[in-house]
């Protein structure tokens, strides 16, 4: 009697350890980026996707780049005004002189503290968190979702984006360990990139605090 009873009581042990590791999968479903951004229905009413990025704003104030399944990077830039999205805004992400040196490497053990420190409160956070692939599922993604949730205000807002150009080409830089590029050296797709006409483009000088 006593073995079933420890069979019984182990077997529903292990159905419970089932039915959590369940929910923490769906918690944290794969996201799709191509999928999100089309329009959803529910219940037979059709939600439009939000309106397409201006080319402008491409980069917020807050960029996080995915990395590995524990760490990301992230740079800064100027703050923004009024934004004002319409189906018809030019979308090519512009030039913003991005480089390896701006990306500062961060880890999901310190994710709070770190948003905490850099998040501005006298102006409107617009946060972009970038990937390389269209599908996110690494633990770092899930991490900085749920820490940036506990700063966004009525007016600041997330968006999540793959990488642009500009990006893809700082990362490999900074990946070789090297601080600075030229960009009159890259073959730029004009397609996928605007260097502004006419507009002297200068970087602000940004300070990033890092808790030591």
């Amino acid at each position: 009697m006593k073995r079933v009873f420890l069979g019984f009581a182990i077997c529903l042990f292990l159905l419970n350890c089932a039915k959590k590791e369940e929910k923490v999968i769906a918690k944290n479903k794969p996201y799709i980026i191509s999928q999100e951004n089309k329009g959803k229905i529910t219940n037979n009413d059709t939600i439009p996707p939000s309106p397409p990025i201006p080319g402008w704003l491409v980069y917020g104030t807050n960029t996080f780049i995915i990395n590995t399944d524990s760490t990301a990077y992230y740079f800064q830039n100027k703050g923004i005004g009024f934004i004002c999205g319409t189906p018809n805004a030019d979308t090519i992400p512009y030039f913003i002189n991005l480089q390896p040196k701006d990306l500062i490497e961060i880890s999901n053990k310190n994710l709070y503290e770190f948003i905490k420190l850099n998040y501005k409160d006298d102006f409107r956070n617009a946060t972009f968190i970038a990937s390389e692939s269209d599908t996110l599922k690494s633990k770092m993604f899930f991490d900085l979702h749920k820490s940036l949730k506990y700063f966004i205000r009525d007016r600041d807002f997330c968006v999540i984006r793959r990488t642009t150009q500009e990006e893809d080409t700082v990362l490999k830089y900074k990946r070789n360990n090297e601080s600075y590029y030229s960009s009159e050296d890259i073959k730029w797709d004009k397609t996928k990139i605007k260097f502004p006409e006419q507009i002297k483009f200068i970087k602000p000088p940004i300070q990033i605090k890092t808790k030591t």
